[in-house]
């Protein structure tokens, strides 16, 4: 499973809001998440150690964050621990897009994290952003799994014209102008939006709450290529984490094969090529060779520790004197034989069109 989350969270120039979003996904066991509206100025990385007070530990977690020069907007990846071993490339593209891509063990991983204009927001802005958005996802690599998370500030309704990209499972029963403009991208990418798809109480799909404070809607949205949908396990808002925002965690759990990039590749054990043994004058040798050193280092302590070290004079020897051997290639299965039949196939090819 990698289970991803996005969240917006006015982070700006405190580090210690950073460390309570970080918490907060550890606790929950999140690996990567999106995250909206950082207001960092200018793009980079940092790395920052937090404390798990409940456990007693300290863990590490990484910020990728791409903003402007005002610090109006900004978007970014949390990535937890070791995890970020896994992560291939950062890519900023401006204020409001970045990607990030990541290792797996069939199909790499590029995530688009977005942070859409408004839905009062004049047409043009909103036009050049799913222009670059387009742009963006058209300039992953070919064989990723993309995903598109992040606060689209978009309500995407359950009207039927619009299936399948958009599921039966919506907050809202109408699409708004902002929720056309991301149905239209994900029609053209063959993309669902999979944050529709799954049946939840309705507490469960509230992404963001109005400063009011009585009304909640649905605006922050996980869209998958319509090939790899199968993969998402489930969405779902999370209401209970402290993140200090007005916008809820959204989770999207899926069944993915990560990379084993954490685990060393163990050395292959050479071969002994004991088929020189059926030369008389190498067995000698080696008998001869192997009653020397037992005789010079006679194994002493325990009976384990004798076994051990006997076994290590046998192996050290036979390595010496009859060597190891190379791992045998396979045969190719085109031989002489299939040479010859296929000579004659096209021979008597020949002699048909002959005629």
């Amino acid at each position: 499973m990698m289970p991803m989350m996005m969240g917006e969270m006015l982070m700006k120039q405190y580090p210690a809001r950073a460390g309570l979003l970080a918490r907060e996904l550890h606790k929950l066991n999140v690996h990567v998440a999106a995250i909206q509206e950082v207001r960092w100025p200018g793009h980079g990385e940092r790395e920052f150690t937090a404390v798990d007070p409940i456990a007693n530990t300290s863990f590490k977690y990484h910020i990728y964050y791409s903003g402007g020069e005002k610090a109006m907007h900004g978007v970014g990846f949390v990535v937890i621990g070791d995890q970020k071993n896994r992560v291939i490339k950062w890519k900023v593209v401006n204020d409001r897009i970045c990607v990030l891509r990541i290792k797996g063990k069939f199909f790499n991983y590029s995530l688009i994290n977005i942070y859409a204009p408004t839905n009062d927001k004049p047409d043009d802005d909103k036009d050049a952003f799913y222009e670059r958005l387009d742009k963006t996802y058209g300039e992953c690599p070919r064989h990723d799994v993309k995903i598109v998370i992040g606060d689209a500030n978009a309500q995407v309704g359950r009207e039927a014209f619009f299936h399948p990209v958009i599921g039966k499972e919506s907050l809202h029963p109408r699409t708004n102008d902002n929720g056309l403009r991301l149905v239209n991208f994900a029609a053209a990418r063959v993309m669902a939006i999979c944050s529709t798809f799954f049946a939840r109480m309705n507490i469960r799909k509230h992404t963001w709450r109005h400063p009011n404070g009585e009304s909640c809607t649905q605006i922050d949205h996980v869209l998958v290529d319509g090939r790899h949908f199968s993969d998402v396990m489930d969405v779902r808002s999370y209401r209970g984490p402290n993140i200090d925002s007005d916008h809820f965690l959204v989770a999207c759990k899926i069944r993915a094969r990560l990379s084993n990039v954490l685990t060393p590749r163990t050395a292959r054990i050479a071969r002994l090529n004991v088929q020189r043994l059926a030369s008389s004058d190498v067995a000698a040798e080696y008998s001869r060779k192997l009653d020397e050193r037992i005789n010079e280092d006679a194994p002493t302590g325990n009976l384990d520790e004798q076994w051990g070290a006997l076994q290590s004079i046998v192996n050290t020897t036979a390595t010496e004197v009859i060597g190891t051997t190379r791992g045998r290639k396979p045969k190719g299965w085109f031989d002489a034989e299939c040479q010859r039949v296929t000579d004659e196939k096209n021979e008597a090819r020949k002699r048909m069109l002959a005629y």
